[in-house]
């Protein structure tokens, strides 16, 4: 059977939408119904970020924000099924690159399904994500995204690690709006 080009194209358009239909999806079925602008955690700009304690893929002991002292954290929850997930990565690992020297940190918080650790680390190094990632292979009830209250990924919350203030999340730590609160918090610390 030949297949002509228009039939290749149709047929990836057409698998990409269902991939990223499944993840509106398991977003939507998971997780209690949100509007596309309802928050997408329980934590807000200018709260304190709720503190906690839990172990790297790599068996890191992370003490969440004490280990951030002096630092700009962004705390990363998303998951590699996730196409908005997919797409937002590049901004971060730029963010990391242009501003990890400069005293900006990243942790990411995985909702991936169980089991999926094998495939995690591969992902992680396949995309270059050097920075530390949590994983406990509970999907939507994974810890730290419990205590959070994650309601959609991605889910960025910028906190400033002297303080644990939130300095920015949901939309407001997405895409180039990571970068402006990025440099604005990095610039303040420069300050003091």
């Amino acid at each position: 059977m030949k297949t002509s080009k228009q039939g290749v194209q149709f047929y990836i358009s057409w698998a990409f939408a269902v991939t990223a239909l499944s993840c509106v999806a398991a977003t939507s079925t998971n997780r209690p119904s949100a509007k596309a602008a309802a928050p997408r955690s329980a934590v807000s700009t200018g709260q304190k970020a709720l503190p906690f304690r839990a172990t790297t893929v790599d068996g890191k002991a992370i003490n969440f924000p004490g280990d951030y002292k002096s630092k700009v954290v962004l705390m990363d929850f998303w998951a590699t099924w996730c196409p908005p997930c997919r797409a937002e990565l590049p901004k971060v690992v730029a963010a990391y690159n242009q501003y990890h020297d400069k005293g900006f940190e990243v942790l990411s918080v995985s909702l991936d399904r169980p089991k999926k650790g094998p495939e995690l680390l591969q992902f992680v190094k396949d995309y270059s994500m050097t920075w530390p990632q949590i994983y406990d292979g509970q999907y939507w009830n994974a810890a730290v995204a419990t205590l959070y209250g994650v309601q959609s990924i991605p889910c960025p919350v910028l906190v400033d690690g002297d303080t644990g203030i939130v300095i920015a999340t949901d939309r407001g730590a997405l895409g180039t709006r990571l970068t402006k609160a990025l440099k604005s918090a990095l610039e303040g610390k420069a300050k003091k």
